[in-house]
């Protein structure tokens, strides 16, 4: 069948198996980052660091044209696509490979990472109710927080029994296993007949609509900040223990904000989350307390949940949601892939860091703030 939610209740068990889904495509970017030094061993002369980034280079390119080729063949085949094909590379990458074949992997890997984080948040807001789509959209913006903890929780004790090929191993394992149960579990949703325009065509566009653009450039700019606040303000505050902190403050914001966004449009609530963190930094500037930092980053995922649920606030068709959730997908790796190497021109220095972070915040205010007016204003025009 075709799901277009139109009953009263939201269909939360297979909600909660969609996120789930979503913790094993953030875990292919954990596995690699969190098996670093015992995967530098292994390929001693190799560029690993580049394999930790080898993912987000199909998401740059290809982001875009993903949420139309999402919307082509439908998100049950998408998802379930995805996943056998994750599967398998994740398997593959379990037997020793030549590292130039190793990184080809990476690459593939990210396909499959690429159709799921679009197929599954339109999934997901197709079998909620109107009014619970902010808080499944809440939901599905911790996704990538809980499934890098999960697996840090995980990695350790694998690592110690077979090495980084285990953990490569287990994680297509963990896909394989999934698979029945979203086989027999998930509906059709989209059609799968939407025509599939060449590649001027879909960022053209995209980018001359803001319903579709306006919240993947507030997600490029929050996701140009997260990753590299977390692996430069522990050390720069000389509190080392806030590596695995910071991640829990962001994911929180990130799922309160989807209660805040069934009372405030999730477009506002973004462009607010934005203002306050950027008063939070230059506090953090000037005190250089943890508890401070903490709040900026709650502050932070409140923008990154609202980033989320603004893609259905804007865009009630899946097909629409789909091709918004590609340029969501799209913007945020070219901000995953900024923003770090920014941050360690001044890593080290408190204010080097906030001075940046306070530039970024005041971006996303100005841009963002900019793109989602337009996107209003589209919305109401219809």
């Amino acid at each position: 069948m075709n799901v277009q939610h139109t009953d009263s209740s939201t269909h939360w068990p297979m909600i909660v198996l969609l996120w789930a889904t979503g913790l094993l495509a953030a875990s292919q970017f954990a596995k690699i980052s969190l098996t670093f030094d015992e995967l530098q061993a292994v390929y001693p002369n190799g560029s690993v660091a580049l394999a930790v980034s080898g993912v987000s280079v199909v998401g740059i390119l290809g982001g875009a044209m993903a949420g139309y080729f999402v919307a082509r063949i439908g998100a049950r085949r998408a998802v379930l696509g995805a996943v056998v094909f994750s599967a398998i590379v994740s398997l593959s990458q379990g037997i020793s490979l030549p590292f130039w074949l190793f990184m080809v992997t990476r690459i593939a890997e990210g396909f499959g990472h690429l159709l799921l984080v679009v197929a599954l948040p339109t999934m997901m807001a197709a079998l909620a109710r109107p009014n619970d789509r902010s808080v499944v959209m809440g939901l599905w913006g911790t996704f990538f927080g809980v499934g890098y903890a999960l697996m840090a929780l995980a990695v350790p004790s694998v690592l110690a029994w077979g090495g980084p090929t285990a953990v490569y191993m287990g994680h297509g394992v963990l896909l394989a296993g999934l698979f029945p149960l979203l086989w027999i579990a998930l509906p059709q949703v989209m059609s799968g007949k939407a025509r599939m325009p060449n590649v001027v065509e879909v960022h053209r566009a995209i980018f001359s609509n803001p319903r579709y653009f306006a919240p993947g450039l507030g997600h490029g700019i929050y996701t140009s900040l997260f990753i590299a606040l977390v692996a430069f303000l522990p050390a720069t505050l000389d509190a080392i223990w806030l590596t695995a902190v910071l991640p829990l403050a962001n994911l929180s914001g990130t799922f309160v904000s989807g209660f805040i966004a069934r009372v405030l449009p999730a477009s506002r609530l973004s462009i607010g989350g934005f203002a306050v963190a950027a008063v939070l930094f230059a506090v953090l500037g000037l005190t250089g307390s943890v508890g401070v930092a903490l709040l900026a980053l709650f502050a932070t995922g409140v923008t990154a949940g609202a980033n989320f649920a603004a893609v259905p606030e804007f865009n009630t068709r899946p097909e629409d949601q789909a091709r918004a959730n590609g340029a969501v997908a799209q913007i945020g790796n070219i901000g995953t892939f900024t923003g770090t190497p920014v941050f360690a021109l001044v890593a080290g220095s408190l204010w080097g860091l906030v001075g940046v972070s306070i530039a970024i915040c005041l971006a996303g205010v100005v841009y963002a703030g900019f793109a989602y007016m337009r996107a209003r204003m589209s919305a109401e025009n219809g």
